[in-house]
């Protein structure tokens, strides 16, 4: 893929179907609260002044409904939604940035819910949200470098 060639992988964690078990200790934490899922995770180093944070999402079959990606304190990161995909496939991978602040002492607190159609938001399930990957680029002259 792509996106692997250009990204060198900082941290991984896949979401557990156990709500409240922590996830890779001590380098991220999930935990199902209300209606969202909160995940952290931590970047083994601090981001250098020509590099960027981005987040790698691996999504599993999500139907028509959407994933919300947010920070703890509520900022949006994103919304997948698959489109194009046939029904019962999973959904794919998307790269989302992370801007700076998101970013606390090195690490991203996520909020991720599912929004469904006429229905109130809920946390997803490890199959839905299959996996999150913290990414690292370099960026100089105007692109993003091959790792």
């Amino acid at each position: 893929m792509v996106v692997f060639a250009l990204t060198i992988i900082l941290a991984f964690v896949a979401l557990q179907t156990a709500p409240s078990a922590p996830v890779s200790p001590p380098m991220a934490q999930s935990r199902q609260i209300g209606s969202a899922r909160e995940v952290t995770l931590v970047l083994p180093r601090a981001l250098r002044k020509d590099e960027t944070a981005w987040l790698l999402v691996k999504v599993g079959v999500i139907g028509h409904n959407q994933i919300q990606l947010m920070t703890q304190d509520g900022r949006p990161l994103g919304t997948i939604s698959q489109f194009g995909i046939r029904s019962g496939k999973s959904a794919g991978t998307y790269t989302v940035p992370v801007p700076a602040e998101a970013l606390s002492n090195g690490r991203l607190a996520l909020r991720l819910s599912v929004i469904q159609s006429g229905r109130a938001s809920r946390a997803p399930t490890a199959k839905e949200v299959k996996s999150l990957r913290l990414l690292i680029r370099q960026f100089k002259g105007g692109s993003y470098l091959r790792q």
